[in-house]
């Protein structure tokens, strides 16, 4: 598929540790789903960043590498099987504008990444997340998201974008809030909005795209095949945005 006029294809995609639905590691076949879709960049959740006891280049670096794509982790937690967190992929150059964990009482910790990308003729900001599965730290959470650390911090002067798993459906009130400041990728589609999760048979759609105002959103889907379903037990959203020709500027280096 070509790529429109300054445009940028984005995918969020929670990647269940590179685990697949038959219970198999197998990061080869989630780098198989991204190459497929074309994207410039990839918000991934629930990265593996290499497992001590298996191979520790199996990890985000190595997807990195395969993919001829600059790659930014931020570290959420550590356990027995590893270190786990979000990670952004990009063709682009780009800049850590911020990291940092949200309010939690009793689920695991969950964080936020947030990222200036820099394109041939556009630039925008990127927020990657994956919030808590307890309706009380999602409703924190949230809530800190849109707060002055990070979306009233990000101001208007870019583009931006807030993706990631929010385990959150179209009729929770975590969604709403969202879509209260920002647009939806699939409400902006032709096509019958998809669910996300699970990945076999996916019923509930709680994996988001969310962009401001001024983007317009080209097309939108949810690749479901026999390789996403069996990668993840979550599918990606990949999304074509058209966004504005970005002013001259100070132009940004890999980080």
């Amino acid at each position: 598929m070509e790529q429109l006029a300054c445009s940028a294809r984005v995918m969020t995609y929670n990647v269940h540790g590179f685990v697949g639905t038959d219970g198999v590691y197998d990061p080869e076949r989630v780098a198989r789903v991204i190459e497929a879709s074309g994207v410039d960049i990839v918000a991934l959740q629930e990265v593996d960043a290499g497992r001590a006891t298996e191979n520790p280049a199996r990890g985000f670096e190595w997807l990195s590498q395969r993919l001829a794509m600059k790659c930014c982790f931020s570290l959420t937690r550590e356990g027995q099987r590893g270190r786990f967190g979000n990670a952004v992929l990009t063709r682009h150059p780009y800049r850590l504008m911020a990291e940092g964990l949200l309010p939690r009482a009793r689920d695991e910790a969950r964080g936020v990444q947030w990222l200036r990308v820099s394109g041939p003729n556009w630039e925008l900001h990127l927020m990657n997340t994956h919030l808590s599965i307890n309706l009380r730290e999602r409703s924190a959470q949230v809530q800190a998201l849109l707060g002055a650390e990070w979306l009233a911090r990000a101001g208007t002067e870019l583009p931006l974008i807030v993706c990631g798993d929010f385990n959150s459906s179209p009729f929770s009130a975590v969604y709403r809030r969202l879509a209260g400041h920002l647009h939806d990728v699939q409400r902006g589609s032709e096509r019958k909005r998809m669910a996300t999760w699970p990945s076999r048979l996916p019923f509930w759609r709680i994996d988001h795209v969310f962009v401001s105002r001024e983007i317009n959103v080209a097309s939108c889907s949810v690749p479901r095949d026999a390789l996403t379903r069996s990668a993840s037990d979550h599918l990606p959203v990949v999304a074509d945005l058209v966004l504005r020709p970005a002013a001259p500027g100070e132009p940004l280096e890999w980080r």
